[in-house]
């Protein structure tokens, strides 16, 4: 009986370990390394003093676009970091979005998916309060295509 039992756990321990391998070896995203591009602010018309915004662009295998951002508010002064990507499609369609973070070392990540019909995305950094951005850069930086 104690055999029985043993091969019965060693089964189960197989096949969780069969399962977490397939979730970790398993990609989420349906993207290569090589349809992927990393991007930043620093340095370019988009960036102000405050914000730290930097992210990767991946064009994945289905034609749809994926944008990751990653910001950051670098200044105890009482405001806090946003940044604004804005889409532009092939038909002229526009598409917005905001990014939020307050609190000096603070971080946020997000992700947004485009559909395949994107021709261009760019980005810009800002300051603001109470999640709504008051003041943005002068100028943007094109993160998607490179």
């Amino acid at each position: 009986m104690t055999t029985l039992k043993h091969r019965a756990a060693w089964a189960a321990i197989g096949t969780l370990a069969l399962a977490c391998g397939t979730l970790i070896i398993g990609p989420a995203q349906s993207a290569s390394a090589a349809n992927c591009r990393s991007w930043g602010t620093t340095d370019t018309a988009a960036d102000i003093v405050g914000a730290y915004t930097h992210g990767e662009g991946c064009t994945l295998d289905s034609g749809r676009v994926q944008i990751d951002v990653t910001i950051e508010d670098t200044r105890a002064d009482g405001k806090g970091a946003c940044a604004q990507l804005h889409a532009t499609y092939a038909d002229g369609g526009t598409r917005d979005e905001w990014v939020y973070v307050a609190g000096a070392g603070n971080t946020l990540d997000r992700s947004f998916n485009y559909a395949s019909s994107v021709r261009n995305i760019w980005v810009r950094e800002g300051l603001g309060n109470n999640g709504v951005c008051t003041e943005m850069a002068g100028g943007t930086h094109k993160v998607w295509p490179k």
